[in-house]
Protein backbone atom coordinates (compact mmCIF):
# COMPACT_ATOMS: atom_id res chain seq x y z
CA UNK A 1 0.00 0.00 0.00
CA UNK A 2 1.35 3.26 -0.87
CA UNK A 3 1.33 6.32 1.41
CA UNK A 4 -0.89 9.54 0.21
CA UNK A 5 1.31 12.35 0.21
CA UNK A 6 1.68 16.22 -0.79
CA UNK A 7 4.17 16.11 -3.49
CA UNK A 8 2.17 17.75 -6.35
CA UNK A 9 -0.01 20.23 -4.13
CA UNK A 10 4.06 21.60 -2.78
CA UNK A 11 5.06 21.18 -6.42
CA UNK A 12 2.68 23.48 -7.90
CA UNK A 13 2.03 25.40 -5.39
CA UNK A 14 5.90 26.74 -5.61
CA UNK A 15 5.12 27.49 -9.37
CA UNK A 16 7.11 24.24 -10.71
CA UNK A 17 6.68 21.75 -12.98
CA UNK A 18 7.48 18.24 -13.28
CA UNK A 19 10.79 18.80 -15.10
CA UNK A 20 11.75 21.71 -12.69
CA UNK A 21 11.29 18.75 -9.65
CA UNK A 22 13.13 16.44 -11.85
CA UNK A 23 15.94 18.40 -12.21
CA UNK A 24 15.99 19.92 -8.95
CA UNK A 25 16.20 16.44 -7.08
CA UNK A 26 18.26 14.37 -10.21
CA UNK A 27 15.71 11.96 -11.39
CA UNK A 28 13.00 12.07 -14.37
CA UNK A 29 9.71 13.95 -14.65
CA UNK A 30 8.04 10.17 -15.07
CA UNK A 31 9.53 8.92 -11.73
CA UNK A 32 7.99 12.74 -9.88
CA UNK A 33 4.74 11.63 -11.80
CA UNK A 34 4.78 7.65 -10.45
CA UNK A 35 5.79 9.52 -6.75
CA UNK A 36 2.63 12.05 -6.65
CA UNK A 37 0.28 9.61 -7.67
CA UNK A 38 1.51 7.02 -5.13
CA UNK A 39 2.39 4.03 -8.08
CA UNK A 40 6.25 4.25 -6.95
CA UNK A 41 6.86 3.62 -3.29
CA UNK A 42 7.64 6.80 -1.21
CA UNK A 43 11.22 5.61 0.40
CA UNK A 44 12.84 7.85 3.00
CA UNK A 45 15.55 8.10 0.55
CA UNK A 46 12.88 9.95 -1.46
CA UNK A 47 11.55 12.15 0.98
CA UNK A 48 14.74 13.13 1.67
CA UNK A 49 15.67 14.43 -1.95
CA UNK A 50 12.33 15.72 -2.52
CA UNK A 51 12.22 17.65 0.93
CA UNK A 52 15.70 19.37 0.37
CA UNK A 53 14.57 20.21 -3.80
CA UNK A 54 11.41 21.55 -2.47
CA UNK A 55 12.97 23.12 0.89
CA UNK A 56 10.81 21.63 3.23
CA UNK A 57 10.71 18.95 5.98
CA UNK A 58 10.19 15.87 4.39
CA UNK A 59 7.14 14.81 6.49
CA UNK A 60 5.19 17.95 5.00
CA UNK A 61 5.24 16.10 1.99
CA UNK A 62 3.48 12.89 3.85
CA UNK A 63 -0.72 13.25 3.56
CA UNK A 64 -1.10 13.23 7.29
CA UNK A 65 1.73 15.62 8.80
CA UNK A 66 -0.44 18.52 7.24
CA UNK A 67 -3.96 19.21 7.36
CA UNK A 68 -4.06 21.30 4.41
CA UNK A 69 -1.08 21.57 1.84
CA UNK A 70 0.50 25.28 2.26
CA UNK A 71 -1.01 27.76 -0.15
CA UNK A 72 0.93 29.73 -2.46
CA UNK A 73 0.95 33.07 -0.40
CA UNK A 74 2.18 30.80 2.49
CA UNK A 75 4.73 29.21 0.35
CA UNK A 76 5.77 32.83 -0.53
CA UNK A 77 5.73 34.19 2.90
CA UNK A 78 8.36 31.23 3.98
CA UNK A 79 10.52 31.37 1.30
CA UNK A 80 10.65 35.16 1.35
CA UNK A 81 11.64 35.20 5.54
CA UNK A 82 13.84 32.17 4.73
CA UNK A 83 15.93 34.74 2.91
CA UNK A 84 15.98 37.52 5.84
CA UNK A 85 19.20 37.62 7.81
CA UNK A 86 18.61 36.89 11.09
CA UNK A 87 17.87 40.52 12.46
CA UNK A 88 15.24 41.30 9.77
CA UNK A 89 13.60 37.95 10.46
CA UNK A 90 13.66 38.70 14.14
CA UNK A 91 12.26 42.17 13.19
CA UNK A 92 9.79 41.00 11.31
CA UNK A 93 8.37 38.47 13.95
CA UNK A 94 8.34 41.57 16.41
CA UNK A 95 6.22 43.40 13.48
CA UNK A 96 3.77 40.16 12.93
CA UNK A 97 3.32 40.19 17.04
CA UNK A 98 1.71 43.56 17.24
CA UNK A 99 -0.03 43.04 14.55
CA UNK A 100 -1.94 40.15 15.02
CA UNK A 101 -2.83 41.61 19.23
CA UNK A 102 -6.38 42.79 19.19
CA UNK A 103 -6.28 46.66 19.80
CA UNK A 104 -7.54 47.83 22.82
CA UNK A 105 -10.50 50.29 22.69
CA UNK A 106 -9.94 53.97 23.90
CA UNK A 107 -12.02 55.38 26.51
CA UNK A 108 -15.06 57.64 26.00
CA UNK A 109 -14.15 60.60 27.49
CA UNK A 110 -17.00 63.12 27.79
CA UNK A 111 -17.36 66.25 28.49
CA UNK A 112 -19.01 67.56 31.51
CA UNK A 113 -21.67 69.98 30.90
CA UNK A 114 -21.14 73.24 33.10
CA UNK A 115 -24.05 74.03 35.52
CA UNK A 116 -24.20 77.51 35.51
Amino acid sequence: MSVKNRIKAIREARGWSLETLAACADTTNQQISLLEAGKRRLTVDWLLRLGEALDCHPWELVAHSLPEPPETHEIILLDGFRGLPGDQQQALLALIGTMSKPLKPRPVRRKRLSQT
